[in-house]
């Protein structure tokens, strides 16, 4: 094979690689389809909050409290702010000390899985025990009512209704 032809195939060649490698790119730039912005309705409601001692006592001529109950809430409602404030500040502690670490490796620029999982598990141990704690609260509240004023709560209009005519 001459030196002509050697010079014409490996030009050739190279320029076959270079359209390639330009086609390919073209095809990397062209944009994927766009996700419009979800709508409203797609978003699950927000849960209700657990009910607690002081939102029944703060309610409490709506729903005809007792002398005793008024005493048995007040009591359920200094045990719960007592508790909940002790839980609510070691959750806090555990949030910062948690961000603190992650602002860490963030400047370190490396972490791994276990590692953040290692370090989040005092602050999801405390909040699931404040969840817990919450729900038992909830639980004693609502004991205290009768049936009728359950009923009261939990009808629409008895929610939405603050004050006024």
């Amino acid at each position: 094979m001459s030196e002509r032809v050697r010079y014409l195939t490996a030009t050739l060649a190279l320029a076959v690689i270079a359209l390639g490698y330009f086609l390919v790119q073209e095809q990397a730039v062209r944009p994927g389809p766009r996700l419009g912005p979800r709508p409203a309705a797609a978003l699950p409601a927000a849960p209700q909050p657990l009910p607690t001692a002081r939102m029944f006592l703060d309610r409490g001529d709506d729903l005809a409290l007792t002398q005793g109950q008024k005493a048995r809430l007040e009591a359920l409602d200094r045990q719960w702010e007592a508790e909940s404030a002790g839980l609510d500040a070691a959750v806090r502690q555990e949030q910062e000390a948690f961000a603190r670490f992650m602002q860490e490796a963030e400047t370190r620029g490396k972490t791994n899985m276990q590692e953040i999982q290692g370090r989040s598990a005092g602050l999801r141990d405390l909040s699931a025990t404040l969840r817990a704690r919450r729900q038992h609260h909830a639980e004693a509240a609502v004991d205290v009512l009768t049936e009728k004023q359950r009923q009261m709560l939990s009808r629409p209009e008895a929610s939405t209704r603050h004050g006024g005519a």
